[in-house]
């Protein structure tokens, strides 16, 4: 299952052919936000696809369409609301708030969505299924999924201490694996073997209409 508009994420370069799967942190203008830029980058990401497919919404986006410069100012943006502090945006509630500031600047109101997670050697932790039931809500909603892991466990092709933005899952024969826009592209990983061997919190994100 994926959001019903994954094309709404493809950004155009201003000049020539060349597309990319959501933004990239390293748009960001200062050598800081480009290291620490991936929380309001998956932030951009959320808000504009929520922009783009709800009308109610449309002001979280103040682009015409989806061209680098404007999606890259639409970036610069967000940082002032969901801004990394020392040790980047290592805390899921600090995404939520950032990304409910913002909306609230807007005149507008979102309600976030957070499952929080802990690593797996923590107790009580919930079952893999609860993820999975998380993010087909999230994708049902038609919202873009963020997520953030400090730590990638045994998963090899993703970056730890790190925020991604999750489009689409395969949730078939216990499965799951997502589909996501990493840095202007898109990557497929396993997210039930991060789930399982994860040792830091992380978390996933979405957001309804009010």
């Amino acid at each position: 299952m994926t959001i019903t508009k994954p094309e709404c994420l493809q950004i155009a370069e201003d000049e020539g052919t060349a597309a990319h799967y959501g933004g990239d942190q390293e748009w960001y203008g200062e050598e800081w936000r480009r290291m620490a830029g991936c929380g309001p980058t998956s932030a951009a990401n959320v808000t504009a696809y929520l922009a783009l497919t709800r009308p109610a919404l449309r002001g979280l986006y103040a682009g015409e369409d989806m061209r680098r410069s404007l999606f890259t100012a639409h970036m610069e943006e967000l940082y002032r609301y969901v801004t990394p502090g020392n040790m980047g945006l290592n805390r899921p509630e600090m995404f939520t708030q950032g990304v409910e500031a913002f909306a609230a600047s807007r005149g507008l109101t979102l309600v976030p969505h957070l499952f929080e997670v802990h690593g797996y050697l923590h107790g009580g932790r919930p079952p893999v299924q609860a993820l999975a039931a998380f993010v087909r809500q999230g994708l049902e909603s038609d919202c873009p999924v963020a997520f953030l892991n400090l730590t990638k466990g045994r998963v090899k092709n993703i970056q730890g201490w790190h925020w991604t933005t999750l489009v689409g899952a395969d949730m078939e024969d216990g499965r799951l694996s997502a589909i996501a826009s990493d840095e202007g592209k898109q990557i497929r990983f396993d997210l039930r073997l991060w789930y399982l061997s994860t040792r830091m919190r992380g978390g996933l994100v979405y957001f309804t209409e009010s």
